[in-house]
């Protein structure tokens, strides 16, 4: 008997080929299992997820609380940097390449810095020294320090006003303000009536062009006046409020009167226009240039070129202080046909000699009648610009007295108690390049200087010799 080998139920048979055994469907060999399909393994459990936490809650709003507390020390160290950096002198040391910047930024001169310290320290000292407290009046104080840093330029024209005479320039310029309606002219050291407003309380109180104020309230002005300004704002104030004035009448002997008054709202005009004999149109343009002056003056010229066409005209600049520059230009542009009004320098902008050119207007246009100018050493300013331009291009014939010189112009800045800055900020010159600073004012082609006889008879020889050259050229 042969022997076999015994059976495994563990083994398996060999397979030559490495392939699994071809089994017929339905019949599994003894000792195998039946082939199974492949599946993808089932996928890793996922990751259990921790609970979450009340701190995990909080951890936003502790990273933006971490954030703002440090804004919030770097603002403060920022704050008490600056403060040292105003505070200490660091000149010599390596400081004060950073302290520089600061200073400009804060608006301290940084080579006044010491003084500016000393400035501060003399305020803390009085402070803390002076003998009667209630006499320290910081405001005034202040005003006094600007007034006296502004006076140290040594420029007449740049000044620090305080917020009464600010808004008196202002209403200077605007022609709206409550007052008695007087404008005012310093001659002889006397504060003379100039010019009478229509329907003003000086009007129907009978005062005349030509009188003077002697008191106010009872109190008479010093012998010598020399600040007409200071007078005008003692004679406004609150509407329907009254006032004591004691004016003299020259052509009476010097008769003194005195009138109660009561301020009232008050729009002065800038302009007045009216027909003279001979069809000569007279244009008063006395008062300043205004922001409302050439409304005016193309409402009420207008009419007359319209309604008359006048063979002349007198234009009356005497008086008239300056305003606002670009009515000059607005002026001079109803009497020239464009070009040149004057020339400017501004330093701090690298301007120089630039041409500034008339402004133009289509609707009135007096370009070939003939016209005289009136001036006298109270015309300046920008109504010198005018008187300037048109003399040199050959417009009109300049009659009267020389005129004030003021070949300068100022800026106006508001400032934060309604206190108001006049700074110089320019030079300007002729179109014939002439700076009437340097010349102290425009000579008139024809000049006329009234007598203090024909002044206090009220007659006027500088417009009778307009007439004459208008009506008898030769």
């Amino acid at each position: 008997m042969s022997e076999q080998p015994e059976s495994n139920a563990n083994s398996r048979p060999e397979n030559p080929y490495n392939q699994p055994a071809q089994v017929p469907q339905g019949e599994v060999p003894a000792g195998q299992f039946a082939p199974v399909a492949s599946y993808p393994a089932p996928p890793a459990p996922a990751p259990l997820k921790p609970a979450t936490t009340r701190a995990d809650y909080l951890m936003p709003f502790l990273a933006a609380f971490r954030m703002v507390v440090f804004l919030l020390v770097a603002f403060m160290a920022g704050i008490f940097f600056t403060i040292f950096m105003q505070t200490r002198t660091l000149e010599n040391t390596p400081l004060e390449v950073v302290q520089r910047p600061i200073l400009d930024w804060s608006g301290i001169p940084a080579n006044a810095h010491k003084e500016w310290l000393t400035l501060q320290q003399t305020f803390a000292l009085i402070d803390k020294n002076f003998y009667e407290p209630s006499k320290i009046n910081h405001k005034e104080m202040i005003y006094a320090a600007a007034e006296a840093a502004v006076a140290a330029l040594g420029d007449r024209f740049t000044a620090f006003n305080r917020p009464v005479i600010a808004k008196a320039n202002d209403d200077h310029i605007t022609g709206r303000f409550v007052g008695l309606g007087v404008t005012p002219e310093i001659r002889e050291g006397k504060y003379y009536v100039k010019r009478v407003i229509s329907n003003s309380p000086i009007e129907k109180a009978g005062i005349k062009e030509g009188d003077y104020l002697v008191a106010i309230n009872g109190t008479r002005l010093p012998g010598v006046v020399s600040d007409a300004l200071s007078i005008s704002t003692q004679l406004r104030g609150e509407i329907n409020t009254k006032v004591k004035l004691t004016f003299a009448r020259p052509a009476e002997n010097n008769k003194e009167t005195e009138y109660e008054l009561t301020r009232q709202e008050l729009i002065a005009p800038s302009v007045d226009a009216y027909m003279l004999p001979d069809n000569l149109a007279y244009i008063d343009m006395r008062q300043v240039f205004g922001s409302n002056s050439m409304n005016e003056f193309d409402q009420k010229v207008g009419a007359l070129a319209k309604d008359n066409n006048p063979n002349g005209y007198i234009l009356d600049l005497r008086g008239n202080g300056g305003g606002l520059t670009d009515t000059a230009r607005q002026l001079l542009g109803r009497f020239l046909d464009g070009g040149i009004a004057y020339y400017d320098n501004i330093p701090t902008q690298n301007v120089n000699m630039r041409p500034e050119n008339v402004i133009t207007n289509p609707q009135l246009k007096i370009y070939d009648k003939p016209l005289v100018v009136l001036t006298d050493s109270g015309t300046a300013s920008a109504s010198e610009i005018t008187v300037g331009a048109l003399q040199d291009r050959k417009r009109a014939t300049i009659i009267g007295e020389k005129t004030y010189g003021k070949g300068v112009a100022q800026y106006v800045i508001r400032l934060l108690d309604n206190s108001a800055l006049r700074v110089t900020f320019e030079s300007w010159f002729t179109p014939n390049k002439t700076n009437i600073t340097d010349t102290k004012g425009i000579k008139p082609d024809v000049e006329v200087i009234p007598t203090e006889t024909e002044r206090k008879l009220g007659q006027d020889p500088q417009l009778d010799r307009a007439i004459q050259v208008l009506t008898k050229p030769n």
